[in-house]
């Protein structure tokens, strides 16, 4: 069963991974214990934990052996890129860093292209918002640098992927949306094995 964008970003929250957005955050329920989000180390392993999603994902669309030429040679970069960032937060978290997390998608998310490119478009849509809604929320000017490189490198993820789930090349918005904490934690916590 293929998820459209706007039945995947409005599906209730189940538990698990929450995310910065929109200047506001909410705390996980399952999954790791992240504990009251208050600070930007907090904040970092959100971020983190989101990363490791991103390279999951990336890891299982190449997996699906469903893309070739210069669409698998731009997953390869995008997962190396997903690398780089979750290297750069746990850089910054140590011993903290979230590490081997379990993600689960929903059945067939795998099974074309097009499914791949609406899954990874609906969850690159709530990671670029999550990471512009953190450039607010955090203290460290350095991480807002970190976080606005990364918002900046989400986005072209995002284009390309809504490329691939349009079939065709498709407008970038002239603003992306930043989302809510809310709208950015339903999106991306059915994702998270418990």
């Amino acid at each position: 069963m293929e998820t459209t964008r706007a039945a995947f970003l409005s599906r209730g929250a189940k538990g698990g991974l929450a995310l910065v957005a929109g200047g506001s955050l909410l705390a996980a329920t399952s999954g790791p214990a992240f504990g009251s989000v208050t600070a930007d180390s907090d904040i970092a392993k959100l971020a983190a934990t989101a990363e490791l999603l991103a390279i999951d994902f990336y890891r299982r669309a190449i997996a699906s052996k469903t893309f070739t030429g210069d669409e698998l040679g731009y997953l390869a970069a995008a997962l190396g890129n997903e690398r780089a960032h979750y290297k750069a937060l746990a850089g910054v978290l140590g011993n903290d860093a979230p590490k081997g997390l379990k993600f689960k998608y929903p059945a067939g998310a795998f099974r074309t292209r097009r499914s791949i490119g609406k899954l990874g478009q609906a969850l690159e849509t709530a990671f670029v918002g999550a990471y512009m809604g953190a450039v607010t929320a955090l203290d460290s000017n350095e991480l807002k640098g970190v976080a606005a490189q990364i918002g900046a490198n989400e986005s072209r993820h995002l284009a390309i992927l809504s490329n691939i789930a349009a079939g065709r090349i498709v407008p970038a918005p002239a603003l992306p949306q930043v989302l809510t904490a809310e709208q950015a934690t339903k999106a991306v916590t059915p994702f998270l094995a418990s």
